[in-house]
């Protein structure tokens, strides 16, 4: 591995995440943990070294996967509809002794935590290095039960969804056969267990969560109570969104809360346009000259698909859009999560659907939003159809990197339509 962070690094890493204080002795260091009293951590020297001797030894495949020559090991997140807490507490190993496998499902090794820290701080922002930390019953019972922890399992206790799939191999085997027998292996558990698991390829899917926490309450104690009521469909949508960590599913159910309006604000849109048709001094109801144009604007604006009047669904979201999203706060929202999209949009179309560029600096605001309504349209539209053939298609987990990128937009304009609709208590 090319970037192995020393052993200054690592016990920086390790300060830095469990908020500690650490304290150097012979034979091992000793964390003070910084926001709750009473506890201390250790680490033995020994196991810093094996871990160095990992890190230099490994290998990255696929920007989340760790390998060596004999092993494997990938995060993967569980997709089930109930999580399986067996799953989450527990280690499941099946061994494959025809083939010289062993897999084990569990908790991270202190080795791939280390280097999945020390990955997030370096590629990402270092305000992401925080990954859902939180204290529950969880560490409790662990500090009754084991006495003193290491920093590793202090980090695996207190931190949502750090599992992964490890790989053993009794003969030298590539990344690429590990990565297939990674997906033979969740198969094989979905198909018997009935459970989803799936792997994470990137650190950006990683990351999502700490972003969120970062720009919200993330505390219980300082949650306040709600000021005001929301549409209950709009709010079963945005939390089926927030409940996973499918791309797909999240896009799609953000894109709901907007689609959720289409009708309305088409409609009286085009009463709004009649409206202003008829009472314009110009137009008279005696000349048909003035009806003809009348109703070829309706016409135009309305589409008759097998006997059935509809409307155009592109023209419907840049209305919701217009009408719900002030582009300066979308802005401001989408830089305090994540300060490098603003640019990215300017200047990437999304790569699997071909979703045009948005500027958001430009002065021209009707060109933003035809822009802004281009792309969501054509990126949902990707995910939906799924035809062979089709120019612009969503291809699961291999068109990931591209879609996680759009989330956050589809995001924050859903949490903006909510509100904005939404009435004081």
């Amino acid at each position: 591995m090319e970037e192995v962070p020393s052993r200054e690094e690592i016990i920086t890493l390790l300060t830095e995440y469990c908020r500690a204080t650490p304290t150097e002795e012979d034979e091992r260091y000793i964390f003070e943990v910084d926001i709750r009293d009473g506890i201390n951590l250790v680490l033995e020297k020994n196991a810093l070294e094996e871990i160095e001797r990992n890190l230099t030894a490994f290998g990255i495949h696929e920007e989340t996967a760790l390998f060596g020559e004999n092993q494997y090991e990938i995060i993967v997140r569980e997709e089930s509809s109930i999580p399986v807490r067996r799953l989450r507490d527990d280690k499941i190993e099946v061994e494959n002794e025809e083939a010289g496998l062993n897999y084990v499902l569990s908790a991270a090794s202190d080795s791939y935590l280390v280097w999945l820290l020390n990955e997030m701080k370096r590629k990402l922002s270092p305000r992401d290095f925080r990954m859902g930390f939180f204290h529950g019953p969880r560490l409790d019972r662990a500090l009754q039960e084991e006495g003193g922890l290491s920093p590793f399992d202090y980090i695996r206790l207190t931190t949502f969804r750090l599992m992964t799939l490890k790989i053993y191999s009794d003969k030298r085997t590539s990344p690429t056969q590990f990565s297939k027998l990674t997906h033979s292996f969740l198969f094989h558990v979905g198909y018997n267990l009935d459970v989803a698991l799936v792997p994470q390829r990137l650190l950006e899917e990683i990351a999502r969560r700490g972003r969120i926490n970062r720009m919200r309450r993330s505390r219980t104690e300082e949650l306040d109570p709600p000021r005001r009521s929301y549409t209950e469909d709009l709010v079963q949508h945005y939390l089926l969104a927030v409940s996973t960590d499918n791309p797909v599913i999240e896009y799609l159910s953000y894109y709901h809360v907007l689609e959720h309006f289409f009708e309305s604000v088409f409609n009286d849109d085009l009463i709004e346009s009649v409206r202003s048709s008829i009472t314009d001094p110009g137009f008279s109801y005696k000349r048909k000259k003035d009806i003809g144009q009348l109703i070829n604007s309706i016409k135009r604006a309305l589409q008759i698909r097998s006997e059935t009047i509809t409307f155009s669904e592109v023209e419907a979201l840049r209305l919701c859009i217009v009408k719900f999203v002030d582009l300066n706060e979308l802005k401001q929202k989408l830089e305090a999560y994540d300060d490098t999209l603003i640019e990215f949009y300017r200047v990437n179309k999304v790569d699997f659907s071909a979703g045009v560029e948005v500027d958001f600096d430009s002065t021209d605001i009707e060109q933003v939003y035809k822009s802004l309504t281009k792309r969501i349209y054509s990126t949902r539209n990707a995910l939906v159809h799924s035809k062979d053939g089709e120019k612009s298609k969503y291809t699961p987990f291999k068109d990931d990197r591209s879609l996680v990128k759009e989330v956050p937009l589809m995001r924050f304009i859903s949490e903006m339509v909510i509100l904005k609709e939404s009435t004081v208590q």
